[in-house]
């Protein structure tokens, strides 16, 4: 079972809801997320995944609990998310979560009698590191830039020191994890330099 499973499962033992509805259960939502949901139907306006090139893509319509990999958003919602992050908390002028439950999100939280260079991560955050080896964060990347991979390739970078969110929408399942020998960890690290070098020549 992965980690974030075994988040799921202890929220609906101990608070007896499931992590997809604790956005909307509130009275008044943090954000206004409209493009974010976990899907147990099709609908149009979803991206299928590419499970085999000699195959027609597919959706993935799993349980609405909040525990597997059938979470749409899109692009402008997956950006806002990392901008919340970037900005932690403050939303449109006002401080919707302490910003202390982001500087730990964001904080490195591995056990430092780790080896060095084993990734260093936050709630669900890649943390660059110069130590690290095999980093899903592209070595060109400043400290303190943040990251998360989804399994079918996309990616929420977040980067303080040029005040900038970075997103990558792909549907590829068929390379998930470096599967059929694709290098995914020299990809994301590409994307990651990419986008780099791009910001450092318009600042």
């Amino acid at each position: 079972m992965a980690s974030f499973e075994y988040l799921a499962k202890i929220l609906q033992i101990t608070l007896s809801v499931y992590f997809s509805s604790m956005r909307t259960q509130t009275n008044k939502p943090l954000v206004n997320l409209t493009q974010s949901e976990w899907r147990t139907e099709g609908k149009e306006t979803l991206v299928c995944d590419i499970n085999d090139p000699h195959s027609f893509p597919t959706l993935r319509l799993e349980s609405n609990e909040g525990s597997d990999r059938n979470l749409y958003v899109s692009a402008r919602e997956l950006a806002h998310w990392g901008n919340l992050h970037l900005n932690k908390g403050m939303h449109e002028g006002k401080q919707l979560l302490p910003k202390e439950v982001f500087d730990i999100v964001t904080s490195v939280q591995t056990p430092d009698a780790l080896p060095v260079h084993l990734p260093k991560l936050g709630f669900f955050w890649w943390i660059q590191n110069s130590n690290v080896e095999n980093c899903e964060i592209g070595p060109s990347l400043p400290e303190q830039t943040f990251q998360i991979l989804g399994a079918s390739g996309c990616s929420c970078t977040v980067i303080p020191k040029h005040n900038a969110v970075v997103v990558r929408m792909t549907n590829s399942l068929w390379t998930f994890g470096g599967k059929n020998e694709f290098d995914y960890i020299s990809d994301i690290q590409e994307f990651g330099n990419l986008a780099e070098a791009t910001l450092r020549n318009w600042s």
